[in-house]
């Protein structure tokens, strides 16, 4: 059997917000990204002159392209960006910037002001996961379950302990 050595670059469609999308996602990482290159547009393109067709850019180290390829697709739940974060001051930090101009979602996610949904996860809920027995896991998922919008690391860590 072959082994295919490859990268895989999530590709995120926008109306003709890419670039602005790949500003805001940099700013929201606290700066820890950078905007890689832009392809400007060609003849045959649906995105005007005055966007880019495609942004390529990098967040914490991994890179996503932007396509401006027009309104005719949009963002669903059925594809989400998590993002693994240590301690409530970070994730308070970055759902603030994320949520900025989007909704709250439920079980922690929260959808952006483009409509890409997010999880922003806490490490320390992994920890719970794979801690305690199997009650403690089930009073944690209900936590989850009933939180609406961004998670209070403090009550996941009350509710798998039974308080």
């Amino acid at each position: 059997m072959t082994q295919i050595n490859a990268q895989i670059v999530p590709n995120l469609w926008f109306d003709r917000q890419a670039e602005e999308a790949a500003a805001h996602y940099i700013a929201a990482f606290g700066g820890n990204g950078r905007i890689v290159t832009t392809i400007a547009s060609h003849p045959d393109s649906p995105s005007p002159q005055d966007v880019p067709v495609v942004v390529e850019f990098e967040l914490a180290g991994q890179r996503f392209v932007g396509i401006n390829g027009g309104p005719q697709f949009t963002f669903s739940e059925a594809v989400s960006l998590e993002v693994r974060v240590a301690g409530q001051a970070e994730l308070d930090r970055l759902w603030a910037a994320l949520v900025e101009g989007g909704s709250e979602q439920p079980c922690g996610w929260l959808k952006d002001k483009y409509g890409l949904s997010w999880q922003i996860t806490p490490t320390e809920y992994y920890d719970l996961v794979t801690e305690g027995d199997a009650a403690s896991q089930d009073r944690l998922m209900a936590a989850v379950l009933a939180t609406h919008g961004k998670f209070d690391i403090a009550g996941l860590q009350a509710a798998a302990r039974g308080r």
